[in-house]
């Protein structure tokens, strides 16, 4: 990989994690970074417009301009919201952690999550990478897939993964997708996190007719007692972006 690409990357996700301004040396223990190529490159992007730069506090904060990047992605034209737009309303609405997510090849990593509240929640970090199969995000994509793709996808998972830690058990997660295919949503329990589950459902983009997962996390029990509730409301959010 290109070092002074992944470390703009890894600097935007950074302040996508803090919501706030930061100073030089804040940034260059958080990146881990020398002092010289962060200063470097924070002052191109200043230039370019991309990061602004407060003089008298001495603080880097990424521009409105960042913002607006990527926004067609996630916009479909005859939809009113946005996918970042109905992820902080239901977030809003259910008072519970919404999530975001995407296939990564034999992974499902979370691009998105808005924190809930409540004292227990259940809330991995923007970019955390999950074994496809082990979540109801997962599960869901793969309902997209036909049952062969699906058992190949699994097969190099066992191959390249799970003989070090968990295997896929195919039948059982062709069965779970069956399920969602039927429902067109998914409910997890128990499936990544002991004690967790997620209610997901399916949203498109712009990008080459790519399906994203739009779900909300909490402890099982609050999750169960909710389900109505909530299921009800990550639909129409799906369905509004």
């Amino acid at each position: 990989m290109v070092k002074s690409a992944v470390r703009v990357f890894e600097l935007l996700e950074m302040f996508e994690a803090e919501r706030r301004p930061l100073r030089v040396a804040d940034i260059v223990e958080r990146l881990g970074a020398p002092q010289s190529s962060v200063s470097m490159l924070l002052k191109s992007l200043v230039a370019r417009g991309y990061m602004e730069f407060d003089a008298a506090k001495r603080e880097y904060c990424p521009s409105i301009r960042i913002s607006f990047l990527g926004d067609w992605t996630t916009r479909m034209p005859d939809r009113p919201e946005a996918i970042q737009d109905a992820m902080r309303r239901l977030a809003a609405e259910t008072g519970e952690t919404v999530l975001l997510g995407r296939q990564s090849g034999l992974q499902l990593q979370y691009l998105s999550v808005i924190e809930s509240q409540h004292a227990l929640r259940f809330s991995p970090s923007p970019g955390t990478m999950r074994p496809i199969h082990r979540s109801a995000i997962g599960i869901l994509l793969m309902s997209q897939l036909e049952d062969e793709q699906i058992g190949l996808l699994l097969r190099r998972y066992n191959a390249e993964v799970g003989r070090a830690g968990h295997p896929a058990k195919i039948a059982e997660t062709l069965r779970a997708v069956a399920l969602a295919r039927d429902q067109g949503h998914y409910e997890s329990a128990n499936l990544a996190t002991t004690g967790a589950g997620v209610i997901a459902a399916l949203v498109q983009t712009l990008i080459r007719g790519q399906r994203l997962g739009l779900g909300i996390g909490a402890p099982i029990e609050r999750l169960h007692r909710r389900r109505k509730q909530l299921l009800t409301a990550v639909l129409a959010a799906a369905r509004k972006c």
